[in-house]
């Protein structure tokens, strides 16, 4: 899909996160001290899709070093590897990684070999992506057959790579056709004031972000929450996380999960949650992507498609 980019680094930048997390020193587990477990040797494939826009060479040298720092202060040895989702697909279905960072859509491709183990923020957990389809309140917009002809910007960030999906899946259950035929003039954009503020002063008819996104702006400027309303709001949706390939070795995972609540607890964990755009990392489980899957599932039927896996 070529209709959206990933926002930038270091907002979401959480797959180095994980990385320091993931070899920062572990607290003892069993009576034995951290210094006396056995080294980890942890294979990450990192998708180029929640990487954000670093360029391929910068994205590299910041993850190697960022590896090789921490390697040096723990003696853990990290392989981080940036890849293409086709890259990404491959090293999962040949076992050649023991985690990987993903958007909703790659780990589709590869849920048959994931664990039901996932990393995830927990401001995601507790309260999920929202995609919110906005009109201007004098636009004459109410209903989904008002935007035949109108004109739609879509938000292009990471977060909304099931954005697209929700809305071609509600304009096909109200047979309106595929958003390409429906609207008549489409765009989109990596900056959110330049997809919401031409709604707001009536030179676009509407817009499509994330509901989140939307409250920030609110917050800066009420107007904005007065003036534009929303014609169609998602179900709340996980987009990106981390998951454990169901061959990693159980002590891998179970050292991982078991810095995960502690990370936020020291200087050097808050330092870097605050980095990378965190506040807490969190287990949980594939079943917090039940809503994610119904939605691509929903739009798998539409297309005459069984659905690909998940859920």
């Amino acid at each position: 899909m070529k209709w959206y980019r990933r926002s930038g680094w270091p907002g979401y930048g959480l797959w180095a996160v994980w990385l320091v997390w993931a070899v920062r020193p572990m607290p003892a587990w069993g009576g034995e001290r951290a210094a006396d477990a056995a080294p980890l040797n942890l294979r990450i494939a990192v998708s180029e899709n929640v990487a954000g826009e670093l360029n391929g060479s910068d994205a590299r040298a910041a993850m190697k070093a960022w590896a090789d720092a921490v390697s040096r202060q723990t003696g853990v040895l990290i392989e981080p590897e940036l890849c293409t989702t086709a890259q990404l697909v491959q090293k999962v279905r040949s076992r050649q990684v023991d985690a990987f960072s993903v958007d909703i859509l790659e780990f589709e491709r590869v849920s048959a070999y994931a664990a039901r183990e996932l990393v995830v923020e927990q401001a995601n957990l507790e309260d999920a992506q929202q995609y919110v389809l906005l009109v201007h309140q004098s636009s004459g917009i109410r209903s989904l057959a008002d935007l035949r002809g109108r004109s739609l910007l879509i938000y292009r960030n990471r977060s909304m790579c099931l954005a697209r999906i929700w809305l071609d899946t509600l304009l096909g259950a109200a047979r309106l056709g595929a958003t390409e035929t429906l609207i008549g003039h489409l765009d989109s954009s990596p900056k959110l004031t330049r997809v919401v503020l031409p709604v707001f002063f009536r030179q676009t008819d509407a817009c499509l972000v994330t509901r989140k996104a939307f409250a920030t702006m609110c917050e800066l400027n009420p107007q904005l929450g007065k003036e534009l309303h929303p014609l169609e709001v998602s179900a709340k949706v996980i987009v990106a996380f981390l998951a454990f390939h169901k061959d990693s070795p159980a002590e891998l995972k179970r050292r991982f999960l078991g810095a995960i609540e502690d990370l936020h607890k020291s200087v050097e964990g808050r330092q870097a949650l605050m980095l990378f755009g965190g506040s807490h990392l969190v287990r949980a489980d594939t079943s917090v992507l039940q809503s994610s899957f119904e939605m691509l599932h929903a739009y798998a039927r539409l297309r005459g498609r069984e659905p690909a896996g998940g859920q």
